[in-house]
């Protein structure tokens, strides 16, 4: 099972924080082009910070197989710094710019978000109806179980409403979009459909295709294509010129070029979930959005006239049921040293990114990166910005998952094997292995069509990590794909018996029975 917001294929899942960057275990890799940067703002950015991602940034990128990433420091309610390392296309030799432009994934769900509040602010929609009310294209599926009128936009909002579809993997440049509607029904290239699987408002799980179905009312309400109401109502009233949810021939001739887990390039992935999932936009008009939810120094509102302070206000606090970790768009975290901050990260194939900003002090971070493996760099800058203020950012460790990588690209699976064991009889201070990273590997690997080597990854991570549900899920699950039902039911058992709750080893047990 991945452990990211997108579908198993690309997963390239979340890193832990990092204490010290190895460099003798860093091979070689992409050479970068010189930094770009935008002209300076009359606020200076933190000196200490900006030399430590002077250091630290291309040695990430080079660790990472990333070839490039952008960074927007926000002080005080101000843009104070945009920066571009590496390439935003390695072939041409073109370099990452402060207006490059970037898929930002699940962020364009925080975006899409200030289009339905817009839409409940002007009283054309109510946070606490049931949306069945509203639409008329397209309806849940009954359930015996669970009460579809307490499927609400709140909930929607703050994924609380019980829907399933975690995220969506996109489709290739040559395929046909479905239709909303037919999205919904499960014309996802993989993810399913939508349908209630909690009870609404009982407790938070993350669902792509809950935005989706705020797509599909915003349509159903204001009788205009999702994208054209948010360039209209959201985008372009911010100043946000170089971003869309559709891809015209200007966005996608001022973008990056995406790069996959090997480091080669990939197919940009389209999608018809656009709130979900289909936002293009570059570092500085992301940290323009980001700013747009904090007062300003010149007297400058939270909402910036599109949405009132009040609204911000709502949608950057935990929602009811939600866990405390997310509000109406916004997740909401506390940092290192009790720092409380809103945002949201994004992951499609090829693209990582993400955006913090903290209302008490006016502060912010936004990361993009055109790589699937940028989010081991987010993640490392991120961890560096959270903890700066309380003392120096320290380097990070180096991650398993890229040192795998890094001996698969060279060599055979058994002397990636054989890398992973050596690093961790040798490194273990220094080296992050953590149980996601191999998982992400085997994953790297299917998408790659590499199913044998999938399977040995799967198999270290299970003997690394015996008592963990995950690893035996993902085995499971490539078993399942070589047609070896037996091996995988054993897993899949397995992994149910760790997790009970494991609702897709229910799932793919299911599935087994059916083919025999």
């Amino acid at each position: 099972m991945a452990h990211s917001n997108i579908n198993r294929r690309f997963a390239a899942g979340p890193a832990g924080a990092g204490t010290r960057l190895l460099a003798a275990l860093a091979v070689s890799g992409l050479l970068l082009a010189a930094c770009s940067t935008s002209p300076a703002p009359e606020t200076p950015a933190d000196e200490g910070f900006r030399s430590w991602l002077e250091g630290a940034v291309p040695e990430l990128l080079d660790q990472a197989l990333t070839p490039g990433v952008g960074v927007a420091l926000i002080e005080k309610g101000e843009l104070a710094w945009v920066q571009g390392w590496g390439h935003a296309d390695v072939a041409a030799d073109r370099p990452v710019e402060a207006d490059t432009g970037f898929n930002i994934g699940s962020i364009s769900k925080t975006v899409a978000a200030w289009g339905v509040m817009k839409l409940v602010e002007e009283g054309r929609l109510d946070l606490d109806t049931p949306v069945s009310q509203y639409l008329t294209r397209w309806q849940l599926p009954p359930s015996e179980e669970f009460d579809a009128d307490g499927v609400t936009i709140r909930r929607l909002l703050s994924h609380t409403a019980g829907l399933s579809l975690h995220g969506y993997p996109g489709f290739g440049p040559d395929a046909e979009l479905p239709s909303v509607e037919e999205s919904l029904s499960g014309a996802t290239n993989g993810s399913g459909d939508v349908h209630l699987m909690l009870a609404p408002g009982t407790e938070f799980d993350y669902s792509g295709g809950g935005y989706t179905l705020c797509q599909l009312l915003v349509e159903e309400v204001t009788g205009e294509s999702f994208q054209d109401y948010l360039r209209a109502t959201v985008l372009r009233p911010l100043g946000m010129e170089r971003s869309d949810y559709e891809l015209t021939s200007e966005i996608l001739a001022g973008s990056a070029t995406a790069y996959d887990n090997w480091g080669d390039i990939t197919p940009n992935p389209r999608f018809t979930a656009q709130a979900a999932a289909g936002l293009h936009t570059t570092t500085r008009d992301l940290a323009t959005f980001a700013l747009a939810a904090l007062a300003g120094p010149a007297g400058e509102v939270p909402g910036r006239g599109i949405l009132a302070p009040e609204t911000i206000a709502e949608m950057i606090v935990p929602a009811p049921a939600s866990g405390d970790n997310y509000g109406l768009g916004y997740s909401v975290a506390e940092g290192p040293g009790g720092r409380q901050v809103v945002g949201h990260g994004g992951a499609n194939r090829g693209w990582q990114s993400v955006f913090w900003i903290e209302p008490e002090s006016g502060d912010g971070l936004v990361v993009v990166t055109n790589g699937s493996n940028g989010r081991w760099v987010v993640s490392q800058i991120e961890n560096a910005w959270f903890s700066h203020p309380s003392g120096d950012a320290a380097p990070p460790k180096l991650s398993s998952q890229l040192a795998v990588i890094r001996a698969f690209k060279g060599g055979t699976g058994a002397e990636a094997v054989a890398r992973y064991r050596e690093l961790r009889e040798n490194a273990a201070d220094e080296v992050d292995f953590a149980e996601f990273h191999l998982n992400n590997v085997g994953y790297a690997l299917l998408g790659r069509d590499r199913l044998d080597d999938a399977i040995e990854i799967f198999k270290l991570n299970v003997e690394m990590y015996p008592e963990a549900a995950n690893p035996y899920d993902s085995l499971g699950e490539a078993y399942f794909e070589q047609g070896d039902l037996d091996l995988s039911e054993v897993n899949y058992r397995k992994s149910l018996e760790l997790d009970p709750e494991n609702t897709n080893a229910e799932e793919f047990l299911a599935r087994i029975a059916e083919r025999r």
